[in-house]
């Protein structure tokens, strides 16, 4: 009986999964957009857990089943972005979601936040880039970031999702058996071909997760506030939930950025902030 359950299940998934759409983002997500290498000789379910991908793959907004509906669903890579602008920066931040953590836990949510300064001639100049991911944060300054046709390059370690920068020098590019994803309609140049192919990934608002906030409970979105809901109790947070030193990657980029580059924190003056509201809702 269970086997037969199964088949329906994948059956269903095959005949009614769709493409993942693109959703025009703003000029500035994707000029910014992280290439990300990976190398990743696995395959089959073990290969599936280091795709990013949707929080929703499964076609539905139940968290609590992500980690056994990846069986049967196939997964598209996926990103999710945020955009906060002050006065003299955009603050972008770039998600990438799991279903399962190589470690054994359900769920991975691991991000990069871009603070790009605005430039008098209406260009745009890297300041530093932070990551964050299996709880650990780590900067660069943005004058010592690799980056590919002005896109910054990131190299994710398979299995853990850890996540980092590539130095000025890097040639994760050049390496063999490296697969390399960049945002859908980008086109690396010559000069940064990888040996094993490449594969675009989508972009998508993380408005589209962020307007799901309130969506707590068991069988939901979130078991509390900025937590994933999950069949075990783990602990794998949201965005919004990530803070260092008090100061919220969300609610707090800018100061965020302050802090990191060590300059006095104050407030910044912010002009488009769309997660000011509810940030706090804990």
């Amino acid at each position: 009986m269970k086997q037969s359950v199964c088949w329906i299940m994948l059956l269903l998934a095959l005949l009614f999964a769709q493409p993942v759409a693109a959703i025009a983002a703003p000029d500035i997500v994707r000029q910014w957009a992280p290439v990300v290498c990976q190398s990743d000789h696995s395959d089959g379910l073990a290969a599936k857990q280091n795709v990013f991908t949707l929080v929703n793959y499964d076609l539905d907004w139940r968290l609590n089943n992500n980690w056994y509906n990846l069986y049967f669903y196939p997964l598209a890579h996926a990103m999710y972005y945020s955009v906060v602008e002050s006065d003299t920066h955009y603050y972008l931040g770039y998600y990438q979601y799991y279903p399962r953590h190589g470690r054994g836990h359900e769920h991975a949510m691991t991000g990069v936040l871009l603070a790009v300064r605005k430039l008098s001639d209406n260009t745009c100049a890297l300041d530093l880039l932070v990551t964050y991911s299996n709880g650990k944060w780590k900067t660069r300054d943005g004058g010592r970031v690799f980056l590919a046709d002005g896109h910054p390059v990131l190299q994710l370690r398979a299995g853990t999702h850890a996540i980092a920068a590539a130095g000025k020098n890097s040639r994760l590019l050049r390496k063999k058996n490296m697969q390399v994803l960049s945002p859908a309609g980008s086109r690396l140049g010559s000069d940064h071909q990888a040996g094993s192919g490449h594969t675009d990934y989508v972009l998508l608002p993380l408005t589209v997760l962020w307007e799901r906030r309130q969506d707590i409970g068991q069988g939901r979105v979130f078991s509390r506030w900025g937590y994933f809901d999950s069949f075990n109790a783990v602990r794998v947070s949201a965005p919004w939930a990530w803070e260092y030193r008090r100061l919220n990657w969300l609610l707090n980029p800018g100061e965020l950025t302050l802090y990191f580059t060590g300059q006095p924190v104050k407030a910044c003056n912010y002009l488009n902030h769309p997660y000011q509201a509810g940030t706090g809702s804990k």
